[in-house]
């Protein structure tokens, strides 16, 4: 009972914390049955790992259950559309990684919705860079050993990719753009960790939160993290950045609802993310995967859809990707 409270008491402390009175929650009509969250990814990725942990606590400040529905495939396509169809009173949201809403729409054809037309922006919840990992028995131990042997063997080092839509896919080509090293992109449909393990792919660039279980292996070395910045969990990997200039991908996770959610939903939604944010235990939690609790505005998470969109528009058109059919 006493943990009950403790909890019950932290979540009051959070939402006071940012001027959101308890009984917003508690006493609004909204939410008054559970709330489905899709994740456009599978079990064990970054997607999964945060937005459980999102989920969990979402409950709690909500009063009402939150039900997580993996729907895999298609470069989070599925997922994304499945939320954009459905009915727009708040009861099914989106929890997804930056890729499906930035990159998508440039390498995707006939991308069956607009992220910026058909989805209702509520927080950018959380973010974490990416981590280029190799493979131990390929005989590099710096990022800057990874291009120069990139370069020395163009197209030799098997780079495992979950879609050619994929965060991972376009930073090998924005590598190959600014230092012409160029790898060899394997598409997986799911989590190839297994491959990378055992040698089949040589090379990722995967979300932090998968990289403890990976290197715990002791099967795999990580090179350097995408960030601006080294992340505070992990201060001993530099930073692509400190080896190639310019060279920064910021990974991160966020919630939207369908367009067309009436206002008042969407703002007790984004109140309700910018709570969880600033919970000290998610903050804990999400360090030990190396992120950090953003809990952004409705607005803010607008326009950082809008410019990230147009930056790897140029990309694409710099390498003259064709979009995937």
């Amino acid at each position: 009972m006493k943990k009950v409270a403790r909890r019950f008491v932290a979540v009051a402390l959070a939402t006071a914390a940012i001027g959101v009175p308890l009984a917003a929650f508690s006493q609004a009509r909204y939410p008054s049955r559970p709330v489905t969250l899709v994740l456009p990814a599978g079990a064990g990725t970054g997607v999964d790992i945060i937005g459980r942990l999102g989920a969990q606590k979402l409950s709690e400040v909500l009063g009402q259950p939150v039900v997580v529905d993996n729907v895999v495939g298609a470069s989070g396509v599925i997922g994304v559309q499945k939320v954009a169809r459905a009915k727009p009173d708040g009861y099914t949201l989106l929890f997804a990684f930056n890729q499906t809403m930035t990159m998508n729409p440039h390498v995707v054809a006939k991308l069956p919705y607009d992220p910026q037309k058909d989805l209702a922006p509520v927080s950018r919840f959380a973010a974490s860079p990416f981590v280029w990992m190799v493979n131990a028995q390929v005989p590099v131990n710096t990022f800057a050993e990874l291009v120069a042997h990139a370069k020395s063997h163009p197209g030799k080092l098997a780079m495992g990719v979950t879609g050619f839509a994929s965060a991972a896919y376009l930073g090998s080509q924005l590598l190959a753009y600014q230092t012409g090293a160029e790898v060899m992109p394997v598409n997986y449909a799911g989590n190839f960790s297994a491959d990378l393990l055992s040698n089949v792919v040589q090379l990722s660039m995967s979300p932090a939160a998968q990289v403890p279980a990976l290197l715990g292996s002791g099967k795999v070395r990580a090179l350097a993290q995408t960030g601006m910045r080294r992340a505070e969990g992990m201060p001993e990997v530099p930073t692509v950045n400190e080896t190639v200039p310019g060279f920064v991908i910021d990974g991160w996770y966020a919630v939207w609802a369908p367009a067309g959610t009436p206002k008042e939903v969407v703002e007790a939604l984004t109140r309700a993310w910018r709570s969880v944010a600033s919970l000290p235990e998610v903050k804990e939690r999400l360090a030990a995967v190396s992120a950090v609790a953003v809990g952004s505005t409705a607005e803010e998470l607008t326009e950082l859809v809008r410019t990230e969109t147009m930056m790897w528009g140029e990309v694409v058109k710099a390498r003259r990707i064709v979009p995937a059919q």
